[in-house]
């Protein structure tokens, strides 16, 4: 099986330099153009482009020229110079660096489209030369998507979850196998053919779905996936309180009260109950419930594959190691059955519209979206996949497409529009919300109802200065010292360490009046 996660990049980074002229581009490794020329890259951190991007590229093409323009500068001086506002900030630092190349977000490629700040690239990918047909299908589109119908940018990498499933579990228990494209409901329904008690260092379970048994995290899980949104970006205004929220969150009730589901503090007795699932010392891979044989499905990244083969080859008894598993698409929303939350495009790549150098830059996007850049970074991927699906077939005995059938969830959420106090605090909110629903102190309505009507105050308490949000911190900070010291002081009491029997005795005395 061909590893997605291994090698260094210094080795691969040598053997590409080394061995340039297999990549076709032209005489020994290089174009067959002499003119020097200068290309330039708008990028979070230069060293970064280099070790990703630059120095392969800089090795076929040593004529070019890359000159890297951090993108950090935008938050360094423009943001304050700019009235605060991200937009305008990175507008005025293309503005600046006129960069060839942009990284930009999913969530921005419409608006800079729509500003004229990007350049149309289809022409470039359908006219013959560039293998459009090799990539992640769906990838155009879901570009398209992201820029108002117009092609602007294509990512270099993506990452996905799928379900994985032990096939021998399924056959001893004759439940039917999952299949591409079922929602949770679906996949709840067959976890729950599994049996639900037994020796607990024996018994099996039928589905791992998040880290533990919080009813937050379960909320989230399950409304993502239907590609719910707790609030509109647009109006910013809360959308919570609905049918279709209570219905969630009835469904993650209902989930955690069943005895189906794996979590990962059964492992050393963390759970509600104490018990110890696992023996200790099994080693990490025995005690991988899915590895060892006693976890029927869970929703896990590319990376899993390789953890798999990891036990196989380093493990204690690499004979108890699963073999016979297979996987499906990670579940799927009622309403988006085609759709992943779990798949993202990462680094996408645009050219700036004004650029004079849009054949140097296409040549560029082109190389690090194309099939020999893939076929190099897949060795090397740490988590993410390559954009092409031939480096993502590893053996004809598993369903490897299910990482890329589902394109992506079009759910980003522009952030840089949303007040600092919302992002701060509403986590922490819904948290305490739905921990008083799971204890039975509110009931679901009143959980929206209460939701709704603390997100909308955070959300209308607009943008913050980088003055306010450092006296928001240092307040904040403030209050958490001095709880601290109150907490610390109530200890030291209650352990007799601040004052002695005979202070506590001569504080809490009454004074008496002396009478001459």
């Amino acid at each position: 099986m061909r590893k997605w996660i291994r090698g260094g990049i210094a080795l691969c980074l040598t053997a590409a330099m080394l061995t340039g002229c297999s990549f076709g581009f032209g005489k020994n490794g290089s174009d067959n153009e002499n003119q020097a020329r200068t290309l330039k890259v708008m990028y979070y951190d230069e060293n970064s482009f280099f070790q990703e991007y630059g120095m392969l590229y800089s090795a076929l093409y040593p004529n070019v020229e890359i000159q890297v323009v951090n993108t950090n500068n935008i938050y360094n001086t423009l943001m304050e110079e700019n009235d605060n506002d991200y937009d305008k900030a990175l507008a005025a630092f293309i503005e600046k660096e006129q960069p060839d190349i942009l990284m930009v977000e999913p969530s921005q490629l419409e608006k800079l489209g729509a500003e004229g700040k990007l350049y149309d690239i289809e022409s470039y990918v359908t006219d013959g030369k560039y293998d459009v047909d090799g990539l992640v299908p769906g990838v155009i589109d879901a570009m398209k998507g992201y820029g108002g119908g117009n092609l602007y940018a294509i990512p270099t990498n993506f990452s996905t979850q799928a379900l994985y499933y032990n096939k021998d579990l399924f056959d001893e228990y004759s439940v039917p196998y999952p299949t591409d494209q079922m929602t949770w409901t679906e996949v709840i329904k067959l976890a729950n053919m599994f049996p639900k008690d037994g020796d607990p260092l024996d018994r099996v379970f039928g589905l791992k779905m998040g880290w533990g048994k919080d009813l937050n995290e379960m909320i989230n899980l399950l409304a993502n996936t239907e590609g719910l949104k707790v609030f509109d970006e647009n109006t910013l205004q809360m959308t919570i309180d609905t049918p279709a929220w209570a219905a969630i969150v009835e469904q993650a009730q209902s989930v955690l009260k069943s005895d189906v589901l794996f979590y990962d503090d059964m492992l050393w007795g963390g759970g509600e109950d104490g018990t110890v699932y696992f023996k200790q010392d099994e080693g990490s891979y025995g005690m991988d419930p899915f590895m060892s044989g006693r976890l029927a499905m869970r929703v896990d990244g590319n990376y899993f594959v390789n953890q798999i083969e990891d036990a196989k080859n380093y493990s204690q008894n690499p004979e108890d190691i699963i073999d016979n598993w297979d996987l499906v698409t990670a579940p799927v929303g009622s309403q988006n059955p085609d759709s992943s939350f779990y798949t993202n495009y990462y680094n996408l790549f645009a050219i700036n519209a004004t650029s004079t150098n849009v054949e140097e830059a296409w040549k560029f996007i082109s190389y690090i979206t194309g099939d020999e850049y893939a076929r190099v970074k897949s060795k090397i991927s740490y988590g993410n996949l390559p954009l092409r699906t031939k480096y993502l077939e590893l053996d004809t005995e598993r369903n490897y497409a299910a990482f890329y059938k589902l394109k992506p969830m079009n759910v980003n959420v522009d952030y840089t529009k949303v007040p600092e106090r919302y992002q701060y605090e509403y986590y922490n909110i819904a948290y305490e919300t739905f921990n008083k629903l799971n204890t039975g102190d509110i009931t679901v309505a009143e959980a929206l109802a209460e939701l709704q009507l603390r997100g909308n105050e955070l959300l209308a308490t607009g943008k913050m200065t980088p003055e306010e949000q450092e006296k928001y911190w240092n307040e904040k900070n403030q209050m958490y010292t001095e709880d601290s010291s109150f907490n610390e002081e109530l200890i030291r009491k209650a352990a007799g360490e601040s004052t002695s029997s005979e202070d506590v005795a001569t504080e809490d005395a009454p004074t008496e009046e002396v009478v001459e």
